[in-house]
């Protein structure tokens, strides 16, 4: 579990991902059916010898032992877990016909297959959401696993989630100098040498169309803000204006 969170397990995404993601949705499959095939892909590498991004593959496989643990579906689970606590009340994976005409369009792109009734509950892709409802969420890591007076993690559990498990392995795919891997988030460990915004420590995550979140425990923020385009100079235009609106 260690290794599949902070991307070291060998499961690559990429074209094994795109597999993943393909196969659970033309198939109308499951968790259970698919994750049990993976044992016929090859690694790319031991796992724990390096770190390369495995966004999808590796999150549903911890998807799937969510549900052999907690006897429930994925879904059923994050919904009663945390969307509910966090009253995070538009947030879905079957988005509702009653708002449909809310969700965005992404600029460039046919999105009108990605989107209808599932049966692939995946561990990374296929919410739909809101900057509020996220912004809920990243409040509750910010505030040490609590928020609207629930608690969801202790203090402890979140500071072992967001510090820096990799130290120096090999980057692939994904990563750089100065930055590091908690468990299912980016950590900053040097903000000069990772030409970062943000403070040593801060932790957060990103989505393939400008989906981006992160928390600065340094100075008690939490951000999120969603376009509807790749990665982007607006990114970095917003982390410098939240910067810049810190009061000392």
């Amino acid at each position: 579990i260690h290794h599949l969170l902070t991307h070291t397990s060998g499961l690559m995404s990429g074209g094994l991902g795109a597999a993943v993601s393909g196969r659970g949705k033309e198939a109308r499959g499951t968790l259970a059916r698919y994750i049990p095939t993976l044992v016929e892909v090859p690694l790319d590498f031991q796992p724990g010898s390096r770190r390369a991004y495995s966004g999808t593959t590796g999150f549903d496989v911890v998807a799937r032992i969510i549900e052999i643990v907690s006897g429930v579906p994925f879904n059923e689970f994050v919904q009663t877990r945390i969307f509910d606590p966090l009253e995070m009340n538009d947030t879905h994976y079957d988005l509702p016909p009653s708002k449909a005409s809310r969700r965005v369009a992404i600029r460039g792109r046919d999105m009108s297959g990605w989107f209808g009734e599932t049966t692939y509950f995946s561990g990374s892709v296929g919410l739909s959401s809101t900057a509020k409802d996220y912004l809920h969420f990243q409040q509750m890591l910010t505030n040490g696993g609590e928020l609207f007076g629930r608690r969801l993690l202790s203090p402890r559990t979140v500071t072992m989630m967001t510090s820096n498990h990799v130290g120096g392995l090999p980057v692939g795919r994904k990563g750089g100098p100065g930055r590091g891997a908690g468990y299912a988030v980016g950590v900053i460990v040097d903000p000069v040498v990772a030409n970062s915004r943000r403070s040593a420590g801060a932790f957060g995550s990103g989505g393939a169309f400008g989906t981006i979140s992160w928390s600065d425990p340094a100075e008690e923020i939490a951000a999120v803000i969603m376009l509807q385009q790749p990665y982007g100079a607006a990114i970095y235009d917003f982390e410098n204006a939240v910067r810049q609106a810190i009061i000392d």
